[in-house]
């Protein structure tokens, strides 16, 4: 798939990933919906500017993006993180990510397909990114307990969505385990929104 250098600026740094084509992958996907991995979203936006703001969280420790789409908030990490494994459902999308991680140069980043709703896929790390992947309500309860067995696990995950509200409901249960959150405004393709980013761990 051809591809495009995108830069994106969070805080006082900007950053160049690889992105498809636009006009190419529209025509690609003429009878169906651009996938959502195809392009980055101002979630994923909002947790590359709260890794920088609190790098603590990520700092020598091994970090997986699940559901990563074109990876972005996991390449931001890798500068913090002691390694970082991005992951997506979609070949397609890793394959891009991964020229993206040769373009950086980044010795600590593998790339991975991974089925994030299949627990038994999951290495567990220390520290996992999800950025909007609860868009879609019938996907939630699979999205829960997914999060529950990482909790359970030691994990620490950090969760960044846009303020839906058909996501209410399930944003009050995992509030339940959270120990920092943040609203961050994000300016994406001429269109702001707050984002909400949570910390969750194991209480």
């Amino acid at each position: 798939m051809q591809t495009t250098l995108q830069s994106f600026t969070f805080g006082h740094q900007s950053l160049n990933i690889f992105v498809p084509d636009t006009v190419l992958i529209q025509k690609e996907y003429h009878h169906q919906h651009v996938p959502y991995w195809a392009q980055v979203w101002h979630a994923a936006v909002g947790l590359c500017i709260f890794l920088q703001e609190h790098p603590d969280y990520i700092k020598n420790k091994t970090v997986l993006e699940l559901g990563a789409g074109l990876g972005l908030p996991g390449i931001v990490a890798a500068a913090t993180a002691k390694q970082v494994c991005i992951s997506d459902k979609s070949a397609e999308a890793m394959a891009i990510v991964e020229k993206s991680v040769l373009h950086h140069q980044l010795n600590n980043v593998s790339c991975k397909v991974i089925e994030w709703d299949i627990i038994e896929n999951i290495t567990i790390p220390e520290v996992v990114l999800l950025s909007d992947i609860n868009y879609e309500p019938d996907a939630f309860a699979a999205l829960l307990m997914m999060i529950s067995h990482l909790l359970e696990n030691s994990c620490t995950i950090i969760l960044s969505t846009p303020q839906r509200l058909m996501a209410k409901t399930f944003i009050e249960q995992v509030l339940v385990n959270c120990i920092n959150q943040a609203t961050i405004p994000v300016l994406l393709r001429k269109k702001q929104k707050d984002i909400s980013v949570f910390v969750l761990v194991k209480k």
